[in-house]
Formats: structure tokens, sequence, C-alpha cells
């Protein structure tokens, strides 16, 4: 048997990395989004929770969906404290008042406050910069500041912070775009 041999359609790939950014939840114009900074994003999962249910008397079971949330996880290796403090959704504050120093703190408070996240993937196609963009309009951040330190010595010292954002279902948003859109040119 001969299988045919697919050729790979370099305008549907998606190179390298992205750009992440965090805004207030409802934010709608771009001066609104705060890059956080150089990092990596290591996963983008959208996760779903089924039901199902069989009635006796039927053939086939039902079956539906419980739950969905987008993931994602990243870490950053600049450390900003305003800028940590604003995808903390609420567990953490930064002062950055002062001239000598920031100072960046957490502990007590017992409420989240949602935001909106954006991831940026950017390309030079033809000369043109073409941009794939990752729209969670209300998330969660996941866990507190995860700091991952290294040795002086390391081939790579920089200490990383970790993050975990879930997004989460926007029931203020047309069914079918409630957890997250992906943007794309089309490109000719």
């Amino acid at each position: 048997m001969v299988h045919a041999i697919d050729s790979v359609d370099t305008k549907k790939l998606i190179l390298g990395n992205c750009k992440i950014e965090v805004a207030n939840y409802g934010a709608t114009t771009l001066s609104t989004w705060t890059n956080l900074g150089a990092g990596v994003i290591n996963d983008f999962n959208h996760n779903v929770t089924k039901w199902d249910t069989q009635a006796g008397n039927a053939p086939d079971p039902i079956q539906g969906i419980a739950d969905e949330t987008v993931v994602i996880d990243g870490s950053l290796i600049e450390y900003d404290a305003s800028v940590l403090a604003s995808i903390s959704c609420g567990i953490a504050t930064a002062d950055t008042s002062l001239s000598t120093q920031t100072v960046y703190k957490a502990g007590g408070n017992t409420e989240l406050t949602p935001k909106a996240f954006r991831l940026t993937n950017r390309r030079i196609v033809s000369g043109a910069t073409k941009e794939t963009v990752f729209l969670i309009p209300k998330g969660y951040i996941e866990n507190g500041l995860q700091m991952a330190f290294k040795s002086d010595n390391d081939g790579d010292p920089i200490a990383t912070m970790a993050f975990t954002i879930a997004g989460v279902i926007d029931t203020t948003l047309t069914v079918g775009s409630q957890l997250y859109t992906i943007t794309r040119p089309v490109w000719s």
C-alpha cells in the first residue's frame, strides 16, 4: 500500500512562544493590558469534564459538558513586583512608590478578583507581522508566587517564577465563546 505524503502548510504553524498580558476583567481597549515581561508559556490546555446518563429504557446514553476550564502554565524571568501583583487576582499587592525599593506583599486576602489574560504569538511572514491571539476573558491565578532558585554557578542561573492561570466560563458572553477565543489572520 502506498501512503500519500502530506506537505506542511507553514502558514498554519504556530512558531515560538507568546507574549502574555493581563487586564482587569471586562477590559476592551489595548491600553488597559499589562505586558508581564520576559517568560515562557509552557502549556495551553482546554479541559472538559463530561457527564453522561443512561436511561434504563433507552439505547444510547445522553452526554454533556459539566464544566470547562482552560489552563495556562508558564514562567516569568523578570521580577517586577507590580507585574506579579497584577496577575495575583487580589492575593498580593505591590508598593512601588518608593525610589529605593519595591515591596510585594501577600497573605490574608480571602477573595479572588477575576482578570482577563491574552497570549500573543507573533510571526513575520513575507515581511509582514502576523499575530495569533489567544484571549481568555475571565480567569484566576491558581497559585501564589512560585520561585525556582538555581545555583550561582548553574549554566542558566536565572530564577524563574512559575504561574498557573485557569480561565473559567464567562456567562456574560455568547455561548460558544465564553471560555476563550483564538484569532488568527488569514494569510494568502
